[in-house]
């Protein structure tokens, strides 16, 4: 009897081995959270001693072959202080939607380490402690990144990614008026779950 239940549970494992990273004609959705951290101090212009905040996000995965997949997602910044002389002075959000794909390594192995790089796009707003606000205007960017997935069964995979982002100043605006800039480059850690709908021609 003990050697029929070992038995499964290696046919179990060996199974789901072979189907674990397989995306190709397979649809994903992402959820993740994680840390936000602006990589100049002076993220907003002016300011000094940006902190780095929480970020929650999520998003679309696709695969197309095994070793490719494009994904749309978004994470967005909940609260970063900003300090100016030492004192918190405002609060930013941020969002940034991203277009990108993958370059997905190790077929057929449960942890499967993917490399990827897209298109950003950022906005944001910024409230004052006197209860001022203000526009941060889209601005325009990318991304590079690097993390890993494990699947857990062929549906079910938990992911971790580290991603950099580089992107031009944005203006910060008061009823219309420039009266600033910010400087989205940061530092994204997240960590989540997939969950992987079976390939669409069994649809």
């Amino acid at each position: 009897m003990r050697r029929t239940i070992i038995l499964a549970i290696t046919f179990t494992l060996v199974a789901g081995t072979a189907l674990a990273d397989t995306l190709d004609g397979r649809l994903g959705f992402t959820g993740k959270a994680g840390a936000y951290i602006p990589l100049h101090d002076n993220f907003i212009s002016g300011g000094s001693g940006s902190k780095p905040g929480l970020v929650a996000g999520g998003g679309l995965i696709y695969g197309f072959g095994k070793n490719l997949a494009a994904e749309i997602d978004v994470n967005h910044a909940l609260s970063l202080d900003v300090a100016v002389n030492g004192a918190k002075s405002f609060e930013a959000t941020i969002t940034d939607v991203a277009l990108g794909g993958q370059y997905r390594l190790a077929s057929g192995n449960r942890l499967v380490p993917f490399f990827g790089t897209g298109l950003d796009f950022i906005k944001g707003t910024l409230k004052a402690v006197n209860g001022a606000e203000y526009d941060m205007d889209w601005t325009v960017g990318g991304h590079v990144s690097a993390g890993v997935d494990y699947f857990v069964t062929s549906s079910i995979a938990f992911t971790a990614e580290v991603r950099g982002v580089l992107a031009a100043k944005g203006d910060i605006n008061s009823a219309g008026t420039k009266v600033g800039e910010y400087d989205p480059k940061s530092f994204i850690g997240t960590l989540g779950i997939r969950l992987i709908l079976p390939p669409s021609s069994s649809w």
